[in-house]
C-alpha cells in the first residue's frame, strides 16, 4: 500500500516516495554565533556576535540574566488554614 503526502507548497496528494525525493530525512540543528544587533548597556557599543557580546559584559564583572534554569520547586507559600480556621469559627 503505497504512502501520500500532501505536499504544503502545491497542497496536492503525492506518493511519500515521490515527496522525499531529494530530502535529507536527517534534520541539522545549528547553533549560530550571530544575532540581530543588539547595544550593550554595559559599553553602548552594537554586537551581533552572541561570543563577543558576553566576553564583554563578562570582562566589564556584569552578568548576562536570562537563560538561568531554576528548577521546577515553586515558591513556598505561607500556609493558610490557620487563617481560615479562625474566619470560620
Amino acid at each position: 500500500m503505497a504512502r501520500w503526502i500532501v505536499d504544503r507548497t502545491t497542497g496536492q496528494l503525492v506518493p511519500a516516495e515521490e515527496y522525499y525525493a531529494g530530502k535529507s530525512k536527517a534534520r541539522l540543528h545549528v547553533i549560530s554565533d550571530t544575532m540581530d544587533p543588539v547595544r550593550s548597556m554595559a559599553d553602548g557599543k552594537t554586537y551581533d556576535s552572541k561570543s563577543r557580546y558576553r566576553a564583554e559584559v563578562r570582562a566589564r564583572g556584569f552578568i548576562e540574566v536570562g537563560n538561568e534554569w531554576t528548577g521546577n520547586k515553586r515558591p513556598e507559600m505561607p500556609s493558610v488554614a490557620g487563617d481560615l480556621a479562625r474566619h470560620f469559627e
